[in-house]
């Protein structure tokens, strides 16, 4: 089965590719992390990424929700997943990967992960050391500085959520 493509996207500016770095390509998922009304995103520690969506790359082998749920854990330490959905924002992102030395050209399989609980294990040593969490009210989405790419994939979760509940809506009215 083929994929569909959502958008093609390439980062401008610090973290436009670079020449004279080869393009590594990578097979990446997106969490969209959710605990009731709220969403989590990580802050980089070391370089100068204001925010991101959990994001990782899928291990030979693995298929996408495994990957989805050991990234969430690895990275957050949040383990009690209700639900793993995909979003239909798949893209193909190229862009200066800079704690890695590297250009990358990420496909990204964004998935939306609402959490039962917030139940968490420790992070190890490295993923403290990389990033922190963050979680953020609804309401307050649009603050959130986010790169252009995990932007998209928000908003496209987002709507799949509000289509979602207007089905619900109307299932519970007829």
């Amino acid at each position: 089965m083929e994929e569909k493509i959502a958008f093609y996207f390439e980062e401008k500016g610090a973290y436009a590719p670079r020449e004279g770095f080869p393009f590594v390509t990578r097979k990446n998922i997106a969490a969209i992390v959710k605990f009731q009304s709220q969403y989590l995103f990580l802050s980089w520690n070391e370089v100068a990424y204001d925010g991101s969506l959990v994001t990782g790359g899928i291990d030979d082998g693995e298929d996408k929700e495994s990957a989805v749920k050991r990234e969430v854990e690895e990275e957050t330490g949040y383990f009690d997943i209700e639900s793993v959905t995909p979003v239909d924002a798949i893209n193909v992102s190229r862009f200066f990967v800079e704690h890695k030395g590297q250009n990358r050209e990420a496909y990204y399989y964004p998935y939306l992960v609402t959490l039962k609980s917030l139940n968490q294990r420790s992070v190890d040593a490295y993923e403290k050391k990389e990033h922190s969490c963050s979680w953020v009210n609804a309401d307050d989405l649009d603050s959130v500085n986010l790169f252009e790419n995990h932007r998209k994939m928000l908003e496209a979760a987002l709507a799949m959520e509000k289509n979602k509940n207007k089905v619900k809506k109307i299932e519970h009215s007829s």
